[in-house]
């Protein structure tokens, strides 16, 4: 409000919008520009500073706000996933050639579609519901995680081509598997099962859409996949490994190689490994290695924090990794979450926050759909946490100053709503 610069000022205000303090910034939103404080004072804006709105819906906002404010809405299916499958292509790896991008867009375009239609028409359940381009930015974040073991310019040198093209196919059918495919019930993936090796080989069949309900037909491959999975399970049972050609390896076969369980364990201590287990502990390790943020979701007593805070607390490397267990309830606030993940970082410098040199801090909340809605349906200490994926910032809570968080990693696990947790914003998703 002091700077009397001639550029132009944006100020966003990024989140759910109730009647209180959007009813204060009427006055900011008239053409005089003034902020009314309860003291009193009225403080002048400058007229090269705009507002920006961000929220998810006006359900709790007042005519008098919405006729002073210009609308943009924007409807997911309109958008489409297609133009953030652009944006990826741009980022990926030098070492992908415009041959390997092409394969990668091919295979987005041909499978993600029918995929997507499958999820919302044919009648699954999923554990927590999901947006289309959340699934397919899903795809894109395991992809990359596979992609990092091929970006290595003086690496790729001794693969061939073909192998690479091999390689592809493969991670995006594994990556494809645990984002489209992996939000359904077991019901659900035992239909996925079947209608992702049938586009695999002969292409949609006409009996197919119609059990499905998918919208449009999609042919038979023009070349068939280089190294398929086996017909001995469903996608859901194998993990790709590359070597040569690179080969699939069920998921089970790890079992083998474990520790039995020691003879002088504690009950209350003993897990027993399952396939399960191998499978999520290998996907939240995927997850860590590379810096993606994950999400849990499954019914009560499956065991998810047991797992997860069993490999952050014992079978993580405790030297790289420096792990924080926070367990929300229906009465924690934005302010103590804050308040936690803050006294658990290091400042390195002016503004800037992270664990020590060196280290990456794991911020695991459990339960994190039990905080209470507040009166206009929001749950603050989830906003503060999607502002923070979304921004990797906070604001000091005494001088409003802004704190960037480095080198932190995000998991979480939730039940499904209903029994004291709540829906939480589809915006965090």
């Amino acid at each position: 409000a002091s700077s009397t610069t001639p550029d132009r000022k944006w100020l966003i205000f990024d989140g759910p919008v109730d009647a209180i303090w959007i009813e204060n910034m009427n006055t900011v939103l008239d053409d005089n520009k003034k902020l009314c404080l309860m003291s009193g004072e009225i403080i002048q804006l400058a007229a090269t500073t705009n507002l920006i709105f961000e929220p998810m819906d006006l359900a709790v906002a007042s005519p008098a706000t919405v006729s002073r404010c210009g609308m943009v809405y924007m409807e997911p299916h309109l958008l489409g996933w297609e133009p953030l499958l652009e944006s990826w292509l741009n980022e990926l790896p030098e070492t992908m050639n415009a041959e390997n991008k092409s394969l990668i867009k091919d295979m987005f375009l041909r499978y993600c579609t029918p995929l997507i239609n499958f999820v919302r028409k044919a009648g699954v359940t999923e554990m927590s519901p999901t947006s289309d381009s959340n699934l397919v930015s899903s795809c894109m974040n395991l992809m990359d995680c596979q992609l990092s073991g091929i970006a290595d310019p003086a690496a790729i040198e001794s693969i061939k081509a073909d192998q690479i093209t091999a390689w592809l196919e493969c991670y995006f059918i594994f990556a494809c598997t645990w984002s489209l495919g992996g939000s359904v019930d077991s019901k659900g993936r035992k239909m996925f099962n079947s209608l992702f090796k049938e586009l695999m080989t002969e292409g949609l069949t006409l009996e197919s859409k119609r059990k499905y309900k998918i919208l449009h037909m999609v042919d038979a491959p023009t070349k068939p996949i280089v190294t398929p999975i086996p017909d001995s399970g469903t996608v859901y049972e194998f993990r790709f490994v590359s070597e040569g050609n690179g080969r699939w390896v069920k998921w089970s076969d790890a079992l083998k190689d474990m520790e039995g369980i020691k003879a002088d364990a504690e009950f209350s201590q003993i897990i027993v490994p399952t396939i399960n287990t191998v499978r999520y502990t290998a996907l939240m390790k995927l997850f860590l290695d590379h810096n993606k943020p994950s999400l849990f979701v499954g019914p009560t007593g499956t065991g998810k924090s047991i797992y997860i805070s069993d490999y952050l607390l014992n079978k993580m490397d405790q030297e790289k990794f420096k792990p924080v267990v926070i367990n929300y309830s229906a009465q924690t606030t934005a302010r103590q979450t804050q308040d936690i993940i803050m006294g658990k970082l290091d400042k390195r410098r002016k503004g800037v926050f992270g664990p020590p040199f060196g280290q990456k801090m794991v911020i695991y909340v459990d339960d994190l759909n039990m905080p209470m809605l507040e009166k206009y349906g929001a749950q603050p200490p989830i906003e503060l946490l999607r502002q923070w994926l979304d921004h990797w910032l906070w604001y000091d809570l005494k001088d409003c100053t802004s704190i960037k968080l480095v080198d932190t990693i995000f998991i979480g696990a939730m039940g499904p709503p209903g029994g004291g947790r709540n829906h939480i914003t589809p915006r965090f998703l």
